[in-house]
């Protein structure tokens, strides 16, 4: 079922029988460019977990109204969020794109020692990527985009130290999963290209606990997808 977005205020007061108008952009994207029809039943979210089934009232281009049948709460899924050495944009995109599709709670790109380097951070591109990306594979809950942060600031100043911190390294392509708390909570760390300097080698082992990836040299987008999917497999999540 199609879905749009809904701002998260209007969700504070909304009841069976409310009648909605939609942004001008999400109207466009229904009438336009899905071309549906009044009468047909859509889905309202905000991202947050929350989501209404609604019947399309006015198929407006730039108003469309529809009338809200039922509101629902879904339960999240656990979160894992993904801390990733900037790569090239090509990339960074497929990041985004890929793992919003998996699902994710947020990502957190690093400037590290062999990072790619950003002379801008186009925060609102990205949003709109998990945006369309959420919607289209029904994810009920929208993962955040942080901005850059230096590697050795993020471990020891801004990350949530009560999370497991599982790390990739290239020089360590046998390690596997052990010892991995079940309750689905944990930051996922995959460097650039080039793999980790020694000194950011030395710091992680001392904070987190590393995973391989088999014995192929994988790009950074790939490494990204592999380790997300390895971690839900092992907590049962695909």
């Amino acid at each position: 079922m199609a879905r749009f977005l809904l701002k998260t205020e209007i969700f504070l007061t909304l009841v069976s029988g409310t009648e909605v108008e939609l942004s001008s952009e999400e109207s466009h994207h229904l009438a336009k460019v899905l071309r549906m029809e009044v009468g047909e039943e859509c889905e309202l979210i905000n991202g947050l977990g929350i989501v209404a089934k609604a019947k399309i009232q006015d198929n407006h281009a730039k108003r469309a109204r529809c009338l809200i049948l039922e509101v629902r709460k879904e339960q999240p899924l656990n979160r894992i969020h993904i801390a990733f050495a900037i790569p090239k944009s090509n990339a960074l995109d497929f990041i985004i794109h890929r793992c919003t599709e998996a699902g994710v709670g947020s990502f957190q790109p690093l400037v590290t020692d062999h990072s790619s380097k950003i002379s801008s951070w186009n925060e609102d591109r990205w949003e709109r990527v998990v945006l369309e990306t959420s919607k289209q594979c029904q994810e009920a809950y929208f993962p955040l985009v942080l901005n850059p942060i230096g590697l050795k600031s993020w471990l020891l100043e801004k990350r949530d130290k009560g999370r497991e911190l599982i790390f990739c390294d290239e020089e360590a392509r046998n390690d596997v999963l052990t010892n991995i708390s079940t309750d689905h909570q944990a930051d996922f760390l995959i460097g650039s290209e080039g793999g980790w300097s020694e000194a950011e080698r030395c710091l992680l082992q001392k904070e987190g606990k590393g995973l391989g990836l088999g014995k192929n040299r994988l790009r950074a987008e790939t490494a990204c997808l592999v380790a997300l999917t390895i971690l839900k497999k092992h907590w049962n999540e695909l």
